[in-house]
C-alpha cells in the first residue's frame, strides 16, 4: 500500500514530453503540478519528480527535496491509485519544487496531500464533462 516502485516512475523521455506540453496544472507554492490522463485497460498512475538546478544550486538540496517529495506522495497515493482504478485511466503526473528556499517535510506533505486531492477533484470534473 505505502509503496513507490519503479512501475510507478515515469521513465519515458517521451512521455514526459508529452507531459509537460499538455496545458492541465496548477500551482500550490511551491509545488508545481501538471498531470495528464488517457483511458486504458489496466489503470497506471505515474510520476516524475523534478528539482530544478534553477531553483536550488546544490544537487544535496535537489536531492533531498525529491527524497522528501517522494516520502510524502508515498504516503498520500492510496486515493489517486483507487480513483484511476475505478475509473479505468492512465494518470501521469509531475511534482515540480519552484522555491529556492528550503522546506520542512510536514509543508511538503501537506502540500502534496492537498495537490493529490485536488488532481482527483480536477480528473473527476473532467469526466463529468466528457461523460
Amino acid at each position: 500500500m505505502y509503496k513507490f516502485a519503479k512501475s510507478e516512475r515515469l521513465c519515458s523521455k517521451i512521455e514526459i514530453a508529452k507531459l509537460f506540453a499538455c496545458k492541465d496544472g496548477f500551482l500550490h507554492y511551491p509545488i508545481s503540478v501538471k498531470f495528464k490522463i488517457k483511458e486504458s485497460i489496466s489503470p497506471q498512475v505515474k510520476l516524475v519528480i523534478v528539482s530544478p538546478k534553477k531553483y536550488q544550486k546544490l544537487s544535496v538540496n535537489r536531492n533531498r527535496i525529491k527524497r522528501l517529495i517522494k516520502e510524502a506522495y508515498r504516503l498520500n497515493n492510496h486515493e489517486v491509485k483507487s480513483f484511476a482504478i475505478e475509473n479505468k485511466i492512465d494518470i501521469s503526473f509531475s511534482f515540480s519544487f519552484v522555491s529556492q528556499q528550503m522546506v520542512e517535510f510536514d509543508k511538503i506533505n501537506s502540500i502534496v496531500n492537498k495537490s493529490l486531492t485536488r488532481i482527483i477533484h480536477e480528473l473527476k470534473q473532467k469526466i463529468e464533462n466528457n461523460s
